[in-house]
């Protein structure tokens, strides 16, 4: 596991970004930007497996990220759509 962010196309053809072996404040930090200054809300309920969690959906008025933990990705956003590749080019960016 990397301790850098990485954006890499996933499985389901849209964007992943990783925060890898990143602290957990970092991905903290993350969170707190996408709900506190880009508006995005929650959805979903927690699921805890073993060696990974699916955390809430992020919901934004036109598209949301999944998000989630495993053992090799780290914490992560997935984006479902060609909205939320575009978001997450511009957020790995900064």
């Amino acid at each position: 596991m990397t301790t850098e962010l990485a954006l890499f196309e996933a499985a389901n053809g849209h964007l992943s970004l990783e925060c890898g072996g990143l602290p957990d404040s970092y991905w903290q930090s993350v969170v707190e930007l996408l709900e506190k200054e880009k508006g995005f809300s929650r959805s979903g309920k927690p699921v805890i497996g073993a060696g990974e969690m699916i955390h809430q959906s992020f919901v934004a008025e036109n598209f949301s990220l999944s998000s989630g933990w495993d053992n090799w990705s780290g914490h992560h956003l997935l984006a479902e759509s060609d909205e939320g590749d575009h978001f997450l080019r511009q957020l790995y960016r900064g």
